[in-house]
């Protein structure tokens, strides 16, 4: 098998480098599990201990030749979870390979916030460092050329190295403020028109506070990357590529393409694309909004939401966006053109859901108002929108008073006392939050973002035991929230699924079945552990997953014929699969049942609605007892099908 990754591993420490190879890996996420278990033992440290390392890193088949193979795959120990967590971002891979380079491993902790540049020359890759003062850091944060946090910081860096960036057509990543200030800090990176040196669309691996961990247990502030290594034959590589998935597939390779990735580009039936516009047309009222009230609202309710959303909503993003067909892609010159961009900014239904309908605020230009300030200080979209339903239902049930969070108003986030005139309260409410936890100035938000959610509810129950006593309502029923171990957590994706609160080791991504369907418990475990374990192989593979329809039926054959590798895929991903789970006891981050009552609701009108009659009952009549049955059966059954790996 020839699987050798070149990884140049950075000590941020002393400012040295050192370039190792590593075989019998398939992939980043692969080698990820492996050092952060086996060789820096992760686990036993602080998740902002210079012994986390982040590991960036490719997959094999990134090669220019092939769409969607380029995603830059980013695996740690959370800040959020406590466990490992893997995240990844579009398109990044393309310029890195330039690099000669499959991967990043960052460990040590700089002195100052530090830039690392990445060069790739004819013989071996390089590795430099710059750095900025903190000071320098923080004014070009408040402002520069215009524009603030990761937007300036862009800017300055896109003016300080656009020798860099123009000589190898470069690409970068970076962190905000937030990633400084909270554990909710993304990794963003930006696409660059290296004709007129500007922004073309940004592209995020927000989720699990990866950000954070750059920032606070390494201090780098950003990575530039490019190189000049070239590969040879990309027309017989695209040749091979065409060859194989026609054999598969029995259909040419750019049609296998499109017609499996219709709901990322447009959809001839809905008349709209992107996850975006797709979403709303396929889940309809199903769609959680309202801190997910809506979810545990009457289905009259949902679906006079759901007409506000296709009024206030889809029919704007279409008009503004789907309608003028400039789309763009995450780098990579892919057919798909998933990216749905206005003002160069990216709309995806999971940061757009989180900034818009989940914090009441269901009005399109108002939610990307939020969505862009969310942006700009560098936090996870999806994170900070469960936090913020949870602080504005706080205020709503009187657990907190507005000024206590520094607000002059308190919003509207019930859907029995929400109209579309709440949108712009709710908005102005969101955005004072929003600043307040990145900039520490209030000290309840500065808990929230210091401590993250789940710890937060729990001091919060204890700091406001009178209020908590007087309403009957603890802080964590209404937050929605799957926990681990004694601190660590995740807020799900917008789904209305057992999917994204089942007791699997990593969650808050697509590595689970998230279709809105409700089965008794073991055969749910069957379809969430194969589809975990296929997603797995894609993002290990370093492919997007819009494209998964296809390349899941081909991984195989490209492993075979380009690797020589002959084993079981599905066996090899349950392999490390069990790792994980293994790395998740080890650090005190494994799961344990849900405690907020909100989730235990959420579960239970699952079971009624999708029509598992007999779970119905049984949780309706003992809602805690009835779901811990579930849970319980669900999570040893995960077991025995890991137990073979």
């Amino acid at each position: 098998m020839r699987t050798i990754l070149k990884y140049a591993h950075v000590d941020l420490t002393h400012e040295r480098y050192v370039l190792r190879e590593y075989e019998g890996f398939l992939g980043p996420v692969d080698l990820g599990i492996h050092l952060h278990l086996n060789v820096y033992e992760s686990y036993r440290h602080d998740v902002f201990s210079e012994d986390n390392v982040v590991i960036m890193g490719k997959g094999f088949f990134a090669n220019e030749a092939i769409f969607g193979s380029h995603r830059l795959v980013f695996v740690f120990r959370s800040p959020i979870s406590r466990g490992l967590h893997v995240s990844a971002l579009g398109g990044g891979a393309y310029r890195f390979i330039k690099t000669g380079l499959d991967g990043i491993v960052f460990e040590g902790k700089a002195s100052r916030p530090t830039i690392v540049l990445v060069e790739g020359l004819k013989d071996e890759a390089r590795v430099g460092f710059d750095h900025l003062s903190e000071r320098e850091m923080l004014e070009i944060y408040r402002g520069y050329d215009g524009q603030r946090g990761v937007r300036g910081l862009t800017k300055y860096l896109i003016n300080r190295y656009s020798g860099f960036l123009k000589q190898y057509e470069g690409r970068m990543i970076l962190v905000g403020p937030a990633s400084y200030n909270t554990r909710m800090g993304g990794i963003c990176s930006p696409t660059i028109d290296y004709v007129t040196m500007s922004v073309r669309v940004e592209d995020w691996a927000a989720r699990g506070g990866g950000g954070s961990v750059l920032a606070r247990a390494h201090n780098v502030l950003a990575v530039i990357f490019g190189g000049n290594k070239t590969l040879n034959d990309l027309r017989g590589r695209f040749e091979f590529i065409n060859s194989l998935v026609s054999t598969q597939l029995r259909k040419p390779f750019v049609r296998s393409v499109i017609e499996g990735t219709s709901k990322y580009s447009y959809d001839l039936e809905t008349r709209t694309g992107g996850t975006f516009g797709s979403n709303i047309m396929i889940y309809r009222e199903k769609i959680p909004t309202h801190n997910w009230n809506s979810i545990t609202s009457s289905k009259d309710v949902r679906e006079s939401i759901y007409e506000v959303l296709v009024e206030k909503y889809l029919k704007p993003f279409n008009e503004k966006i789907i309608s003028t067909g400039i789309w763009r892609t995450c780098d990579e010159p892919c057919p798909v053109r998933c990216k749905k961009t206005i003002d160069n900014k990216h709309v995806d239904y999971e940061p757009l859901n989180a900034v818009g309908p989940m914090v009441g605020v269901i009005d399109f230009d108002e939610a990307l108002e939020i969505l862009d300030l969310v942006d700009e200080l560098g936090l996870d979209a999806i994170e900070v929108g469960n936090v913020l339903g949870w602080l504005m239902e706080s205020v709503e049930k009187g657990l907190l008073k507005p000024e206590e969070l520094g607000l002059d108003t308190a919003p509207v986030i019930s859907p029995s006392r929400w109209s579309g005139d709440c949108s712009r309260r709710n908005k102005v409410v969101a955005m004072k939050l929003i600043e307040g936890l990145v900039s520490s100035d209030n000290k309840l938000l500065r808990l929230v973002a210091e401590e993250g959610l789940r710890e937060a509810c729990k001091k919060l129950d204890e700091l406001f035991h009178d209020r908590v006593r007087k309403e009957g309502i603890r802080f964590e029923d209404l937050a929605v929230y799957v926990p681990f171990g004694s601190s660590g957590y995740i807020t799900p994706n917008f789904y209305w699924s057992p999917g994204v609160f089942v007791p699997l080791p990593i969650l808050g991504k697509y590595w689970t079945y998230y279709t809105p369907t409700f089965s008794e418990p073991e055969e749910f475990a069957n379809i969430a552990v194969n589809r975990a374990l296929m997603e797995y192989l894609v993002e290990n593979a370093g492919w997007c997953r819009f494209h998964r329809s296809w390349v899941e039926r081909i991984l195989p054959e490209l492993y075979k014929i380009l690797l020589g590798y002959e084993g079981n895929l599905l066996s090899h991903a349950r392999k490390f699969y069990k790792m994980i789970r293994e790395y998740q006891a080890r650090a005190g981050a494994e799961n344990v049942f849900w405690e907020s009552n909100k989730v235990l609701s959420i579960l239970r009108n699952a079971a009624c609605e999708f029509g598992s009659t007999e779970w119905c009952s049984k949780i309706s009549s003992n809602l805690s007892e009835g779901l811990k049955e579930w849970w319980v059966r669900f999570y040893e059954h995960l077991t025995k099908l890991l137990e073979g790996a």
